[in-house]
């Protein structure tokens, strides 16, 4: 299947609001969030179940899937953007038409829980999509920098995308090498939930992209293992990994640590591995999109993307 990419966003569109995980975690935010839209001059347009609560969902499926699909087929809505993640995503996939969507291909941002909804739109309607920023989450208050600057380059200009750098401290280069291929992933736990699913990519040639935040070693080794013994990482030609924030051992347990999960899950491969790169859960989130080509290479220390995002 060839890869839609949506077309750029320009001052004065339509941005969809939409929840289909978690709703946002105050009104406050929300608000921050949306006005930070409106004062750069782009209008708003907030999907019904946006403030609806069902325990920890935005809504009931139905409604969250209802929400997606009244925002993709509206003409007038050039970008979908989410509040945030949480839980729900994958409740919603065998509800959603993915063959309007894909005739109606939209930029659509998120990380975290969204993840789910990003990697079955690439399976199902075979559309890009962008790991960045969210409304009531980063828009209320800490969008800022490059990061900010490097977002709204990768939605509105038809350029090829900034290239990510590998950070200074803490940098980990478990494998040398150079490695091209379509890019995905995203937050590993939700990766790892829908291997063996229809709605997980099956792509020959392909660079992975992981992160996770506050889960021990031995969750991210269990993961990783997954995706190894699923055969995922036959078709992989590299893999970036994120900062995985909080997965530290346990006080006082035995662990491995997490330099060493990671060599021992990608022992015996010979794609390059390296990480440290700011997306996903972290401070000044970086805006990656999904489903375009890009090379992952440790000597220069980047991960570079071969072609535009956007039409």
């Amino acid at each position: 299947m060839n890869i839609i990419k949506p077309k750029a966003l320009r001052h004065g569109d339509v941005i969809g609001i939409a929840a289909p995980a978690s709703p946002p975690a105050s009104t406050e935010h929300l608000t921050r969030g949306i006005r930070y839209l409106e004062q750069l001059g782009f209008r708003v347009e907030l999907g019904a179940s946006l403030y609806k609560r069902a325990g920890y969902l935005a809504g009931s499926d139905r409604e969250r899937a209802s929400d997606l699909h009244t925002l993709f087929s509206n003409k007038n809505v050039k970008a979908i953007f989410t509040v945030r993640g949480g839980y729900g995503c994958t409740r919603i996939l065998p509800l959603l038409d993915y063959k309007m969507i894909r005739k109606n291909p939209k930029i659509l941002v998120g990380y975290s829980d969204i993840t789910a909804l990003q990697l079955s739109l690439l399976t199902k309607a075979g559309m890009a999509t962008f790991s960045g920023p969210m409304v009531a989450v980063e828009m209320a208050g800490c969008l800022t920098g490059r990061a900010e600057e490097a977002f709204w380059q990768c939605v509105t200009s038809r350029r090829t995308p900034p290239a990510l750098d590998l950070e200074h401290h803490n940098r980990r280069i478990i494998r040398a090498g150079t490695g091209d291929g379509v890019l995905y992933g995203g937050n590993l736990s939700l990766v790892a939930s829908l291997v063996g699913t229809n709605y997980f990519p099956r792509i020959k040639r392909s660079l992975l992209m992981l992160e996770e935040i506050e889960e021990r070693p031995y969750r991210v080794n269990r993961m990783l293992n997954q995706l190894k013994l699923a055969g995922v990482l036959k078709n992989v030609s590299g893999i970036a990994l994120g900062l995985f924030t909080g997965c530290d051992p346990e006080s006082g347990k035995p662990s491995l640590t997490l330099q060493q999960v990671f060599e021992d899950s990608f022992n015996g491969y010979e794609f390059p591995v390296a990480g440290h790169f700011h997306y996903g859960h972290t401070d000044d989130v970086m805006t990656v999109p999904f489903g375009i080509t890009a090379r992952l290479d440790t000597q220069r220390k980047k991960l570079k993307f071969l072609e535009n995002a956007v039409e």
